[in-house]
């Protein structure tokens, strides 16, 4: 086993400690997370200890030591007061997580079986880049998100958040729909900066960012042609089809940005602009959410952390949040016409915002 080594990271004032005795994954971790990777925190809001083992996976086993009898939770879990043990997650083969509290300390353990994946018998070099990948996600994203969730009253929004003159603009909706191509392309704008390119908190007054690198697919790439000024190639592979991950500067990220505008883009055969009702956009805005697969999955996590530790009507924040947000900002369809091209929208944005 390799020496434990751990590195600190802050999103929105929550510090958060990420502890592994896997060094490469931590490699992996402080470009991923660029500028919100730091030196270690002295008394983390949430500490979280990787454990990384190259052996096949037993889904019944529990790798994690236990103080006193268990009860059985279900088909998948086990636990006591404040501690829950999920030994098959269902959603990331090899994964086991187990949730502790002490001293009002959020106490996590990630425990991942790896095993390389092989195309006719040879060991797909990249594959251990999607790993480290989609464990950023039970390591470090969600349990902040949790804790936004339910100490800061933040909930998350899939969209690309921006700032421009001052007024928050968000650009909603599921993935392929542009919003990312959109995004690159305001930022190239000097009136609009990032506050983040795929997820957004709210807490319906202000906009927060969520900051991940950003994903590039080789078509965006040609419709912005060379118009990616202020994007750094992720050093890593990223070992995600056909997509390449950006960084820009995490040191000047607005937050808390007050909303002006909600845009939700539509793929049309003309272009246009329609303003909508706010309940409706709400509506919209909660469902691309639920069908969204990182924020499904984080909902499913969420949900054993909220079972073990339940608080009163915390599962009703987050459309009450969103119909916050919406009831205070102007909120429009947006008619893409990809024949237009990406400055069109772009014109259509700036139009309403500035």
């Amino acid at each position: 086993m390799q020496k434990s080594t751990q590195i600190g990271i802050s999103i929105n004032d929550v510090s958060l400690n990420l502890e592994s005795n896997h060094e490469p994954l931590l490699d992996y971790a402080k470009e991923h997370l660029g500028g919100l990777a730091t030196a270690e925190h002295h008394e983390p809001d949430i500490a979280v200890k990787c454990h990384w083992q190259e052996s096949p996976w037993d889904p019944e086993e529990n790798p994690f030591p236990t103080n006193g009898e268990m009860n059985k939770i279900g088909k998948r879990m086990v636990g006591k007061d404040d501690e829950l043990i999920w030994l098959n997650t269902v959603r990331m083969k090899g994964l086991k997580l187990r949730f502790r509290r002490k001293n009002d300390r959020l106490l996590f353990d990630v425990f991942f079986s790896y095993q390389p994946r092989k195309k006719k018998g040879v060991i797909i070099p990249d594959y251990i880049f999607k790993r480290y990948f989609s464990l950023m996600s039970y390591a470090v994203y969600y349990p902040i998100f949790w804790y936004l969730e339910n100490f800061r009253n933040l909930t998350p929004v899939h969209a690309s958040g921006l700032d421009i003159m001052g007024n928050g603009v968000l650009v909603g909706g599921l993935g392929g729909i542009g919003k990312t191509t959109t995004c690159v392309a305001l930022i190239q704008h000097g009136n609009a900066r990032l506050i983040s390119e795929n997820l957004v908190f709210t807490n319906g007054e202000g906009l927060f960012p969520c900051y991940e690198p950003i994903r590039l697919n080789q078509e965006s790439i040609n419709i912005l042609s060379s118009k990616v000024d202020g994007l750094r190639r992720m050093a890593f592979p990223e070992g995600l089809k056909a997509k390449s991950l950006y960084h820009i500067d995490t040191n000047s990220l607005p937050t808390n940005v007050k909303p002006k505008a909600v845009f939700l883009p539509v793929f049309s055969p003309r272009r246009y602009v329609r303003e909508i009702d706010p309940l409706l956009a709400a509506e919209r805005l909660q469902s691309t959410n639920q069908l969204t697969r990182e924020l499904d999955d984080y909902y499913w996590y969420a949900s054993a952390l909220s079972m073990t530790w339940p608080r009163n009507r915390q599962g009703a924040l987050r459309p009450d949040i969103l119909h916050r947000l919406t009831g205070t900002t102007a909120c429009f369809e947006l008619g893409v016409d990809r024949k237009a091209g990406v400055e069109a929208v772009v014109e259509d944005i700036l139009s309403k915002t500035m």
